[in-house]
Parts: structure tokens; C-alpha cells; sequence
């Protein structure tokens, strides 16, 4: 009897050994892995500087930047040259339309005309130019030779319609509020991705903190499983009693390896927030220094309303869209007027012009063309107004009409998204209030299941308690206390979560976010 004893109880050591070793091979945490230690602030820096949404959204801020740059380009002057020879003859005849196109000719010109036309920011559109032509042949049985120049400026001012807007001016301020709102979405995203960084950061700290507690709990009930069998060797415990331990056990052993793969899973989340590649994606292990801490946070519903308004990138998105609403409406205003425009132009010209029987052969002389150009010795210029009207405008009417009710709806979004921070500061507000009670509560309720434990292990010892109730208090310690991480995880993820929705989540790491 003795000898079944003794072997009874290498059997049981030989299970319980089994267990452990099932456990340490099936829950990654408690074999020989790699791990990265990594801290809170750390994460947030590389979620900032490799995420790839906020990445994205940069790239749009980007390409807003560059259009409005090539909106100013409608400014930029243009310059405009052509040279081109040409031979031309006619044989001349009565042209009733033209009374002196009688002369028989051919004639051999070189032209050359240049000229920088544009612009200016008040509408003002401006032409500069110049010619040059240099004739030879014959005219009614004439030999000739000739120069002519010329040089001359246009400005023409719109003083109603495009006078203080017109469509590129109007452009370009639409565009520079869409630089501005992209600015703000890429700061919006960046607090989205320290938000969502931060709440997997929690979610991974709790995920360890649970497995840990797991895993104390099986090497726990190992060791009670180990005294049971002591026990049975002294005849003082029963097979029976054992084999509810080492049930026990195996089910914590199987919660354990569920927890094992919550780390993996919280882990790969933080990877992925943090921008980490394929091509230094690891196998280590990331392991959170920072700890859940639970601490009173002054929650004021009015402050935090004051500064969602004030902060938040996503409301002042809007607030921008609609000071794009008021531009468009005061450019198809400026639409509803007719056009009228002063005008003038001054030009100079010069010339010099030979004739000579045949076979003599003319020569004129650039120089003198040249002399009559400076000298202004022929002068023109002009003045006038230039007026013109839809007889019905009617296009012009009702894109004014439709930009008034775009405007309205801006005003509206803008209103909306108003009452929308101010219900999820509420909401965020009472999450957290509710999360601190929560953990307070779980804390208190950890320290009676500790208390509750430890009075069951000494009735054991007393032989007044039973194997069921040790193990039942065990669970439901090990239980208050996850139950106190998860509390602890939820109050973490509140703040952070309140923190977004009032807009300093970013002020509070002293965080920047790269804009142009």
C-alpha cells in the first residue's frame, strides 16, 4: 500500500510538471522571447513621424500648397516674341474698299514683333509690345527700301465688375483656405493617431499586466497542487481533492494562453499605429514601460467646452469653410455688375522710307527710324470706356443665389459640429467620472477578495476549510484584480479620450505637428 502511495505521488508530481510545461510552451510570455522595451512617449514620437494616415494627410496639405502656388501663377507675365521673313507681290488693280491698294509691287520683309502682356493683382491688365519690319523691291516700277517701328503700352482697369474681385483673385483666396484647412485636418489626424497610439498603448499595458497576473495565479495553484500532494502522502487529502486543482489550473492555463495572444494582438495594433514596415516588423516582443495609474483629474464641463471650441482642428475646419463660403458669395456679387472698364494707350512710332528708279538701289537707314522713334516724332494715343451687360444675367443671378445657399449650409455644418463636441465633451466627461468610480470601486473590491483569500487559506491550514473554497477565492481575487486593470485601462483611455475631444491632447505631451 505504501509503495502505491509513493508512486501515486510521483504520477501526480509527473502531472503537475506536465502542466507547467504546457503552459510555459503554449504562452509565448513564458519562454525565451525577445523583448522591446517601449515607453509611452516613445510610441507617440514614432506614430507621428512614420503613421501612415497622418503621412497621407500631409501629402494632401502638400498638394494644397502647391495649388495655390499655381494660382498665383495667372499673375505671372507673359512674354511673347515672333521673327519671320515673307515675300509678297500684287499686280495690283482697283480695290473699292481700299482706294490706295492700286500698286503693283513685290516685296521682301523681314518682321519681328515682341511683346509682355499680364496681370496686376487690382485687375489691371497690361500690354507692352514693340515691332520692327524692313521691307525691299518694287513699287509701281520703284526700287524702295524701308524701316519701320513701333512701340506701345494698353492698360485697361475694370471699375465694377472684377474691380475688387475677379475669378483669379478669387481663386487664390479660396485656395488659401484650403491650404488652411488642410493644415487643420493634418493636425486633426495627428490627434486622432495620439489618440488611438495612446489607447493601444493602454490596451498592450493591460494585456501584460493581465497575462502576469495569470501566470502568478498557475505558478500559484502549481505550488498548491504540489502541497495537496504532500498532503495526500500524509493521508491527510484526497485523490479527488487533487484532480479539482489540476482542473483548475489547466482552465487558468487556458485563459493564459488567451491572454498570451491579446498581447500579440495589442502589439500588432501598436505596430501598425506606429508606421512599422514590413521590413523591420520583428517578432520581439513590445513590452510597455509606462504603468495604468489612477489619479483624480479636475473634469470641468465648462472649461472643457471652452476649449473643444477653441482647439479643436476639426470645428475650426469648419469655421474656415465657411469664411470660404463668404468669398465665393462676394465674388458672384461682384458678378451681378456690368462691365466697365477705362482703358487708354500711347504708342511712338518711326520710319524711313527711299525710293529710286531703276537701277539704282535704295538704301534707308534704320538709324533714322530709330531717331523719329526717340524723338516721338509720331505720337498716338487713346482714351475710352469700355461698357457691357447681360441683357437678362440670369447665369449670374443664380450662382449668387446658389453661393448664398452654400454659405447657409456652412453656417449650419458649423453649428452642428458645435453641438456635436459639446455632447461628446459631455459624454467623455461623464465616461471618465464613471471610470474613476469604476476603479475606485474595483480596488476596494480587490483588497476584500485578498482579504477573503487569505481567510480561506488559513481555515485550510486550520482543517475547518475545504480545497474548493481555496480555490474558488483565488479565482475570485485573481478576478477582482483583472477586473481593477481593466478598470484602471478604461479611466486611462477616458482621459485620453476626453483629452481629444477638447482639443489639448497634443498640448499636454507638448507634442508638434509639422505644418507648413
Amino acid at each position: 500500500m505504501k509503495q502505491l502511495v509513493v508512486n501515486s505521488a510521483f504520477r501526480s508530481l509527473r502531472v503537475a510538471a506536465s502542466i507547467c510545461a504546457s503552459v510555459a510552451a503554449l504562452n509565448p510570455y513564458l519562454s525565451a522571447q525577445s523583448e522591446q522595451p517601449l515607453a509611452l512617449r516613445d510610441a507617440l514620437d514614432k506614430a507621428l513621424l512614420s503613421n501612415r494616415q497622418l503621412q497621407i494627410e500631409q501629402i494632401n496639405q502638400e498638394i494644397a500648397y502647391f495649388t495655390l502656388k499655381a494660382a498665383y501663377g495667372f499673375y505671372d507675365p507673359r512674354f511673347q516674341s515672333r521673327t519671320h521673313t515673307e515675300t509678297a507681290s500684287d499686280t495690283g488693280g482697283f480695290d473699292p474698299a481700299n482706294f490706295s491698294a492700286d500698286a503693283v509691287f513685290t516685296a521682301d520683309s523681314e518682321v519681328a514683333t515682341l511683346g509682355l502682356t499680364g496681370t496686376l493683382p487690382t485687375g489691371l491688365i497690361y500690354s507692352l509690345g514693340g515691332n520692327y519690319a524692313h521691307s525691299q523691291g518694287e513699287r509701281n516700277f520703284l526700287n524702295f527700301d524701308s524701316y519701320k517701328l513701333g512701340t506701345g503700352i494698353y492698360l485697361e482697369q475694370p471699375l465694377l465688375r472684377n474691380a475688387w474681385i475677379d475669378q483669379p483673385r478669387w481663386v487664390i483666396q479660396v485656395n488659401k483656405k484650403n491650404l488652411k484647412i488642410s493644415e487643420l485636418g493634418v493636425r486633426f489626424i495627428a490627434m486622432s493617431v495620439i489618440n488611438l497610439t495612446q489607447q493601444g498603448y493602454y490596451d498592450l499595458v493591460y494585456a501584460w499586466e493581465n497575462t502576469r497576473l495569470l501566470r502568478d495565479l498557475v505558478n500559484t495553484r502549481s505550488q498548491f497542487v504540489r502541497g495537496i500532494q504532500r498532503q495526500i502522502e500524509m493521508g491527510m487529502m484526497t485523490r479527488l481533492e487533487e484532480k479539482l486543482a489540476q482542473s483548475q489550473t489547466a482552465a487558468i492555463e487556458t485563459d493564459l494562453i488567451g491572454s498570451s495572444n491579446l498581447v500579440a494582438q495589442a502589439g500588432n495594433n501598436l505596430r501598425t499605429l506606429m508606421g512599422v514596415t514590413a521590413t523591420n516588423w520583428t517578432q520581439e516582443m513590445l513590452v510597455p514601460t509606462d504603468l495604468l495609474i489612477l489619479f483624480p483629474e479636475n473634469l470641468d464641463l465648462q472649461t472643457a467646452w471652452q476649449s473643444g471650441i477653441a482647439k479643436r482642428p476639426d470645428y475650426t475646419q469648419l469655421a474656415v469653410n465657411l469664411e470660404r463660403a463668404d468669398i465665393t458669395t462676394r465674388y458672384r456679387k461682384n458678378q451681378l455688375f456690368p462691365t466697365l472698364n477705362l482703358f487708354g494707350s500711347y504708342g511712338l512710332k518711326g520710319s524711313d522710307a527711299i525710293q529710286a528708279f531703276p537701277p539704282d538701289e535704295p538704301r534707308a537707314r534704320l538709324s533714322t527710324a530709330m531717331d523719329e522713334l526717340t524723338n516721338q516724332d509720331a505720337p498716338n494715343s487713346s482714351v475710352g470706356v469700355l461698357f457691357s451687360v447681360p441683357l437678362t444675367s440670369a447665369a449670374e443671378r443664380a450662382n449668387y443665389k446658389a453661393s448664398k445657399e452654400a454659405r447657409k449650409q456652412a453656417e449650419l455644418l458649423l453649428k452642428q459640429k458645435e453641438e456635436l463636441i459639446l455632447r461628446e465633451i459631455s459624454d467623455a466627461i461623464d465616461l471618465a467620472r464613471f471610470s474613476y468610480s469604476r476603479a475606485e470601486s474595483a480596488k476596494q473590491a480587490t483588497r476584500f477578495a485578498q482579504e477573503a483569500l487569505q481567510a480561506e487559506e488559513q481555515r485550510l491550514q486550520g482543517g475547518t476549510g475545504s480545497v474548493f473554497l481555496v480555490l474558488q477565492a483565488q479565482t475570485d481575487y485573481t478576478r477582482a484584480r483583472s477586473a481593477e486593470l481593466i478598470a484602471k485601462r478604461d479611466y486611462n483611455k477616458a482621459l485620453t479620450q476626453l483629452y481629444f475631444t477638447e482639443g489639448t491632447l497634443l498640448d499636454r505631451h507638448q507634442l508638434e505637428v509639422r505644418v507648413r
